[in-house]
């Protein structure tokens, strides 16, 4: 195995490093392809919505894989700058930038949408900000209720008896 390419995560071969690594990559995955999904779903484009969207991903993937991408013993490492030295400070600098270039170019590419899916994204946001304060007022009512009913529990099942200075408990 030392002739092929080291993965950051599974350069070492140790499960404690492996397993955490291999979550993070599949979480990731997962959490670009379900906002992908979520966003063709709920709001309008324009035909170069379309294109700033991939262009917007391809970042936040570059983002959430950067460690994947930079810190694994590729290649093409021993010719980036930061990455080449194979050093704590100078690999954790060259990730820092990484991240906030991706960050920016994809906030860029929001910032650019169409105002068809700025309104989309607005009113979906409104929708469920509605639906949660549905959610959280029916709670409510249910732990109002909930405790109403308790309260009446209660009081059904002790009763005094002032004149005798007794207290039944009465099974219910």
């Amino acid at each position: 195995m030392n002739d092929g390419i080291k993965v950051f995560g599974f350069r070492s071969g140790k499960s404690y490093k492996m397993i955490p690594a291999l979550l993070y990559y599949a979480f990731m995955a997962f959490f670009i392809g379900a906002s992908v999904y979520g966003e063709l779903r709920y709001y309008e484009f324009e035909t170069m919505d379309y294109v700033l969207m991939a262009y917007k991903y391809i970042f936040f993937a570059i983002l959430f894989f950067s460690p994947l991408i930079f810190l694994s013993d590729f290649r093409y490492r021993k010719k980036l700058p930061l990455f080449k030295k194979y050093t704590v400070g100078s690999s954790l600098t060259g990730i820092i930038i990484v991240w906030m270039f991706c960050y920016f170019m994809a906030e860029v590419n929001v910032l650019c949408m169409s105002d068809t899916w700025v309104k989309s994204r607005d009113a979906y946001s409104e929708q469920l900000k509605q639906e949660q304060e549905e959610v959280l007022k029916k709670q409510k009512d249910k732990d109002t209720e909930d405790k109403t009913k308790k309260e009446n529990e209660t009081t059904e099942k002790i009763s005094y008896n002032v004149e005798k200075n007794v207290v039944s408990i009465l099974e219910v």
